[in-house]
């Protein structure tokens, strides 16, 4: 009986040795799995927080469990704020979506998909948010530049066309206001040439937009062009009610192309006498800037808001009813072929003033 017990103990010893260890085995295997489990749930926080796609998780009952960096970025909100709650601080509408903290918006492509575990049940559902607002803006300019090339050949064949019969016009119609100056058909006439020479300038724009600026460089006196503007446009100006001042302190040359420049100059006096329609002053300043000769052209009209100053020198934007759109454009180019730069400051209802640099050598 004594043998038979001894027996049982070493079996039972035995078995408890085994158990012992096949629990230390199953301990290392749990701690390796849960290693692992918190390696992948690791690797997919870090997956989720580098997308540039915004992340939102609702659980089954409709709250917020997750927020992801970027859902954070583009909805300007703070996770911790969030989480817990059942509805994301934004608006979306017409294709965009306005974070409720901004009045901003921003083009998106979204996605709202229900989670389920291994064994189908529905766990909750995962919003997703990508911000397309940069394609929309290049596919936009993809479709503009497409346009503009169409048209670029055809606006230099019209404007080819029309450019001499223009000039036969003015030429024409300076000659009958000489003859004819002590009489109203002469001031008809004179009418007509300021007239064409506006139009002209249109067609010098488009040629110039379409073509491209090749400035070529002579040196000549500033004074004498600004001059020679005031002369060409002073009658014009005073039968619409504007007056143009000059003020020229000192004498300037310049290397540049004086064609280019006067066309760069006319556009911004044709843009100041649209901004006056019931008239006003255009004052046209001449100084030294370092070493820029610096002109201003300013005037008292209705101003430019602060909203779209930054576009004004855009091709084709405009806020007039009437015309290209390409004057401003132009005049930047024209300066910019030259090296020198355009600076702009308006104030609503008070007026505004162009200032452009030009290198003097």
């Amino acid at each position: 009986m004594r043998e038979l017990l001894s027996e049982a103990l070493k079996k039972i010893n035995s078995a408890s040795e085994a158990l012992i260890k096949y629990y230390q085995l199953l301990e290392d295997k749990v701690k390796l799995l849960t290693e692992e489990v918190e390696q992948k749930k690791r690797l997919l926080s870090s997956i989720i927080e580098s997308i540039d796609i915004a992340v939102v998780f609702f659980d089954r009952d409709g709250v917020i469990r997750l927020v992801n960096k970027a859902a954070e970025a583009l909805f300007k909100i703070n996770a911790q704020e969030v989480i817990g709650k059942r509805k994301l601080p934004i608006k979306i509408e017409d294709e965009k979506v306005y974070p409720l903290n901004s009045e901003k918006g921003f083009y998106a492509i979204l996605s709202e998909t229900e989670v389920f575990d291994l064994e189908g049940n529905r766990t909750g559902k995962v919003f997703l948010c990508k911000d397309i607002t940069r394609i929309r803006e290049l596919e936009a300019e993809n479709e503009r530049n497409r346009r503009l090339t169409a048209m670029g050949s055809l606006v230099t064949k019209i404007a080819h066309e029309i450019r001499n019969p223009l000039g036969s016009i003015e030429l024409f119609a300076n000659m009958i206001a000489e003859d004819l100056k002590d009489s109203i058909y002469g001031e008809y006439a004179r009418r007509i040439s300021t007239s064409v020479r506006v139009l002209r300038n249109t067609l010098e724009n488009m040629l110039s937009f379409t073509k491209g600026i090749n400035p070529k460089k002579e040196l000549f006196c500033l004074n004498d062009l600004i001059i020679e503007l005031k002369e060409e446009f002073k009658e014009f100006f005073s039968k619409v009610g504007v007056e143009i001042n000059l003020d020229l302190q000192d004498k300037i040359e310049v290397f540049a192309d004086y064609s280019l420049l006067k066309q760069a100059i006319v556009n911004l006096l044709v843009n100041a006498y649209q901004a006056m329609p019931e008239g006003g002053v255009i004052t046209l300043s001449l100084t030294k800037d370092n070493d820029y000769a610096k002109i201003i052209v300013k005037d008292t009209g209705y101003g430019i808001d602060k909203e779209i100053i930054d576009r004004i020198f855009e091709p084709f934007f405009s806020t007039k009813d009437k015309g290209s759109g390409l004057g401003l454009s132009i005049t930047h180019s024209i300066i910019s072929a030259h090296e020198g730069k355009i600076q702009v400051s308006s104030e609503l209802y008070k007026g505004t003033e162009f200032a452009i640099f030009i290198p003097q050598r």
